[in-house]
């Protein structure tokens, strides 16, 4: 019998297997951000209902959870409309929730949320969150220690159907050579994650952070940039992606919320 199951163990695959899923990205509900945070709470849980209407597997939401990190009225807005999302549910820190050299705010956010980063496999696939703020901000400690930890996911990753990474700020909006400015990333950080994210067979990225959506694709990587649950710049487009990940491939469709 032994030998048996010592022979099954050679037949199962490394990674789980694939199943065809659909997953949802929100970002930026923001609470208070340019409304009221009674309208920016009405936004969230608008898009919380059409969210749970979809049974998504997971969904993730990436930063900007609440415009004023030291806001205990908006941390409880967010958290009372995050608890009636009905998948499991992965987030991550933006700028505003982890200001820019200010370790209390992190701080803060650890206590509340717990790690700033996640790992896991969802039926063959790879997700992979990532903090952009100690990169934007140039916390060189931080961002290395974090590099470490994100170039050995990936590498147990290679085996996924698709990977997908997940951060707040994007490393692009729509072009490589598009200028340095608070909405995307230094040239030089480009090319070093999009260097590491290719190495290892990234797919997509997945960021928020800019209120309005954006799509492109760099080096086989496709890019997005989601609109914001909460206050959106462009003509009032708030929504969320909804990914319909299929065994031939994948397709981002951005939606708008219906208020």
């Amino acid at each position: 019998m032994k030998k048996f199951l010592f022979g099954l163990l050679f037949l199962v695959p490394a990674c789980c297997p694939f199943h065809p899923f659909t997953f949802v990205q929100m970002t930026d509900p923001q609470i208070g951000f340019e409304l009221s945070e009674e309208r920016t709470d009405t936004m969230f849980k608008a898009a919380v209902a059409e969210v749970n209407a979809l049974d998504p597997a997971l969904v993730v939401i990436t930063g900007d959870l609440v415009n004023w990190a030291y806001s205990d009225k908006q941390d409880s807005i967010y958290f009372a409309g995050r608890a009636l999302i009905e998948a499991p549910v992965y987030e991550l820190p933006g700028n505003h929730d982890i200001r820019t050299g200010d370790p209390a705010s992190r701080e803060r956010y650890e206590r509340l949320h717990g790690a700033t980063r996640f790992s896991f496999k969802k039926n063959g696939c790879a997700f992979i969150g990532i903090d952009s703020n100690c990169i934007k901000n140039g916390e060189e400690e931080l961002e290395n220690e974090q590099l470490e930890w994100l170039t050995s996911e990936l590498s147990k990753a290679r085996r996924a159907k698709y990977i997908f990474v997940f951060l707040h700020c994007p490393i692009i909006r729509q072009t490589i050579d598009e200028p340095e400015d608070y909405f995307n990333f230094s040239i030089a950080q480009r090319e070093k994650y999009i260097s590491l994210f290719k190495q290892y067979g990234v797919d997509a990225v997945f960021a928020g952070h800019t209120h309005i959506d954006y799509t492109t694709e760099y080096e086989g990587i496709r890019f997005y940039a989601c609109g914001p649950v909460g206050f959106a710049f462009d003509r009032d487009r708030s929504g969320y992606n909804v990914i319909t990940v299929g065994r031939e491939g994948f397709e981002v469709k951005y939606v708008e919320t219906k208020l």
